[in-house]
């Protein structure tokens, strides 16, 4: 998608920046909730950019969504102080409940998948990046503080059901939202031990991660896997920097994916072994449908199209860039 720069366009996109930082400066709910609900609004124009009828039934969905979790925050936020509330035992779970609608997480995941596969790579990428910082991090924090006899179950669900439901996906948009939630569960591994800020470091990774490659594929405009024989129409440094991050993503040694996976299977194991057990069954998992993708990308015998690789050149250090960021090598660029 080519995104027109316009007025409009910067207004909306330095709200769309300024409202996330809101919320994660908010001191009082009521502030949280009016800075995520600024920041819902500043995101739809962004999905309804093309003005596709297929993009317009996904921003349709994310506002139903995110609209019933606001619903959930604001009212379960109240109930919690308020004196004399209907069971008030019951009021931190709802919350956590709305936190993980609004987050795209499991058992709340029913729209994540369904508005991915709607919409462009460039919303892809802001969706599944900036748009999910507030709500992990209210996640991470709120969760340090509360009952932690949900999160073993929230992570291993995330894990195994990314890994199960993004096998028989065909449509690669759908498969990083799949992939997304099976990441999800091993962020919220390292809230058992009230971590909060490593959560936030695997995030950060995650993001470097799949931001050059939402790039790439949005540069070559892939929407499935049988689409993938047009990458070597390209420069072959394209199917190198492609494979790198899935493979990364996957927690390959020695990518950079396989740190945060290392460093959480290291802290877990003296306290939860089941729960390492389940996560490395998802990773695995995640790890099947990568290679396929990688499979059917290098299987293909079609010929190189010099005009192609030309107009590639320009992108060429952009693509280096990322496939050696995501072998944690980016310092040595400079060298």
């Amino acid at each position: 998608m080519s995104f027109m720069w316009s007025p409009a366009t910067a207004l909306t996109l330095s709200t769309l920046i300024m409202s996330a930082m809101m919320a994660l400066s908010s001191t009082n709910w009521m502030f949280l909730w009016a800075s995520m609900e600024l920041n819902l609004l500043s995101f739809i124009p962004i999905l309804m950019s093309s003005k596709s009828h297929q993009e317009t039934e996904g921003s349709i969905k994310y506002f139903l969504a995110q609209a019933l979790g606001s619903a959930l925050l604001l009212t379960s936020s109240i109930m919690m102080w308020t004196p004399y509330s209907i069971l008030p035992s019951t009021m931190p779970t709802i919350l956590m409940i709305a936190i993980l609608l609004k987050l795209g997480s499991a058992p709340c995941h029913f729209w994540y998948p369904s508005v991915m596969s709607s919409i462009s790579w460039i919303s892809c990428t802001i969706l599944s990046s900036w748009q999910k910082l507030a709500p992990l991090a209210i996640l991470v924090f709120f969760t340090s503080q509360t009952s932690k006899s949900m999160i073993p179950l929230m992570a291993g669900l995330n894990a195994l059901l990314g890994g199960v439901m993004g096998m028989n996906q065909s449509k690669l948009r759908t498969i990083m939202a799949y992939s997304s939630i099976g990441h999800l569960g091993w962020m919220m591994s390292f809230m058992l031990l009230d971590k909060p800020m490593t959560s936030m470091f695997y995030f950060a990774i995650y993001c470097s991660l799949i931001i050059p490659l939402f790039m790439l594929l949005n540069s070559m405009n892939l929407m499935t896997s049988k689409q993938l024989s047009k990458v070597t129409m390209l420069h072959p440094t394209t199917q190198l920097s492609i494979s790198i991050l899935l493979i990364s993503l996957a927690g390959l040694p020695p990518l950079t994916g396989f740190m945060p996976k290392m460093l959480a299977i290291l802290m877990l194991a003296n306290y939860n072994t089941p729960l390492i057990i389940i996560l490395i069954m998802g990773s695995l998992m995640n790890l099947f449908f990568y290679l396929n993708i990688i499979i059917n990308m290098m299987m293909s015998n079609q010929n190189m199209n010099t005009s192609l690789m030309n107009q590639q050149k320009s992108g060429s250090l952009i693509l280096i860039m990322s496939s050696v960021t995501s072998m944690g090598m980016a310092p040595m660029i400079m060298l």
